[in-house]
């Protein structure tokens, strides 16, 4: 079955570009931050370290002592995804 091919008019193709950037422009009033996302992360992250490590200290070390350390620990290995997230995004 042979499909039918759409043309456009020039005019019509830039009208629709112009669309297709005010739409990339335009955040959708429910998107997630990414920011909050990362940050979020970083912090569970951090939680799931502090606890891990209480677990197998076997409670010898407070959890208020630990995370601390846990939060700088989670800080440096989330460094790659917010260099990723402050990129800007390019749109063919």
């Amino acid at each position: 079955m042979k499909s039918e091919r759409l043309s456009f008019k020039r005019s019509g193709q830039a009208s629709a570009r112009r669309i297709r950037g005010q739409a990339a422009k335009k955040r959708p009033s429910k998107a997630v931050d990414l920011e909050k996302v990362l940050h979020f992360s970083q912090q569970l992250y951090a939680h799931a370290l502090t606890l891990q490590e209480v677990i197998r200290t076997e409670g010898e070390v407070a959890y208020h002592v630990l995370r601390p350390r846990c939060d700088r620990q989670a800080a440096k290995q989330f460094e790659i995804f917010y260099r990723i997230g402050d990129e800007p995004t390019t749109q063919d």
